[in-house]
């Protein structure tokens, strides 16, 4: 959930490339750690009537970047994480996550192929603690990690006409492709289909200095949203993000949808934590599921608020929560045999109800 608004008077440095760039009356607000645009219509409805609706544009360039080069870093990947690395390409981008050694979330991000490099998407505040991670486990391995955040930016664009609007843009895209399938619009661009789930729209990557000519194009044809509405778009279908409903060192992926948005591969060799999530997975021990929840209120529900059966007993605890035009909206962790027998739930002393994702597989 978007944090409070942060005037720029108050030496607030903003981190989003485009800083220079937007309009003045912009309303900026934190996002892990970073800032980025909270909202730019004067009415919230506009940008969530684009993202339900339309084509909706979206400032993700405080996004976390790294890059990774050398011979050996599809290699050096392939160890760490549960998807298959080695189905990157430049016509493939993956979402994928890293695990503990106890098979908990640390970490998703993607990875795009950008020339001899591989750039490697997160989240914007726990970038140090992953660098130091992966040069943990490099040892001889021939791979270079670097930051890129800065130099590299990346755009969002989502909503149900966001492919039609991209395809006339950009001559090359199938707006139908594939998820994951990606184009070069330029040797210094990169144009993907984000490989989780179709609401999650489409990715753009680009150098600083692109981005903001990149940005008024995309505007003339797509309406721009805050973090508010973005948000909201993403907890309305229920997409799990890292660090928020993937709680680290506590979630195991498979509890939050690491299998039907394709961050997990069963057929891939050998990597950290595999033993804890294939063994989850064959015997179908995932006790908790992520559920999406609706709760009467007007008021706004922390994360980590529990979420209590009728009898008071504590079946999970919310993770995300957004303020939509047909409901308050939760992302909630929660037992799964709690749900079942104890459909009646309260968040605040409030009347829950939960369901399953619309993309869940499971019963």
């Amino acid at each position: 959930m978007c944090g409070s608004s942060v005037p720029l008077d108050k030496g607030f440095f903003v981190l989003s490339l485009l800083r220079a760039h937007l309009p003045i009356p912009t309303a900026w607000c934190d996002d892990h750690g970073q800032p980025t645009p909270e909202h730019f219509a004067a009415d919230l409805r506009v940008e969530h009537t684009a993202l339900r609706d339309g084509a909706a544009l979206c400032d993700l360039t405080h996004q976390g970047i790294l890059t990774l080069e050398g011979p050996e870093r599809l290699t050096f990947l392939g160890g760490l994480t549960t998807n298959q690395v080695n189905d990157i390409s430049a016509n493939r981008t993956i979402h994928t996550t890293l695990l503990s050694p106890q098979g908990r979330f640390l970490w998703d991000f993607t990875l795009v192929a950008l020339d001899a490099r591989l750039c490697l998407l997160t989240e914007p505040d726990r970038v140090p603690q992953l660098v130091e991670r992966l040069l943990m486990y490099r040892l001889r391995s021939k791979v270079t990690i670097a930051q890129a955040t800065g130099t590299l930016g990346t755009l969002a664009i989502a909503g149900p006409q966001a492919g039609s609007v991209l395809a006339r843009l950009f001559p090359g895209l199938d707006p139908e492709a594939p998820l994951g399938t990606t184009i070069a619009p330029t040797p210094t661009q990169r144009l993907w289909r984000d490989p989780r789930h179709a609401a999650c729209g489409f990715r753009l990557l680009a150098p600083a200095t692109e981005l903001p000519g990149l940005w008024d194009r995309l505007a003339a044809h797509a309406t721009p949203v805050g973090l508010l509405a973005w948000e909201g778009h993403r907890i309305r279908h229920a997409l799990p993000r890292g660090g928020v409903d993937f709680l680290p060192d506590q979630t195991l992926p498979l509890e939050a949808g690491g299998k039907e948005l394709n961050m997990v591969s069963f057929t891939k060799g050998c990597y950290v934590g595999q033993e804890t999530t294939a063994r989850t997975h064959g015997r179908g021990t995932i006790k908790k599921r992520l559920h999406l929840l609706q709760i009467a209120t007007t008021g706004d529900i922390p994360p980590g608020t529990p979420v209590l059966t009728a009898t008071g007993k504590e079946a999970g605890v919310v993770t995300s929560f957004a303020h939509l035009e047909e409901a308050s909206l939760a992302l909630a962790l929660l037992r799964r045999a709690d749900v079942i027998d104890h459909p009646d739930l309260t968040v605040a002393g409030l009347p829950a109800t939960a369901h399953r994702p619309p993309w869940a597989a499971w019963e």
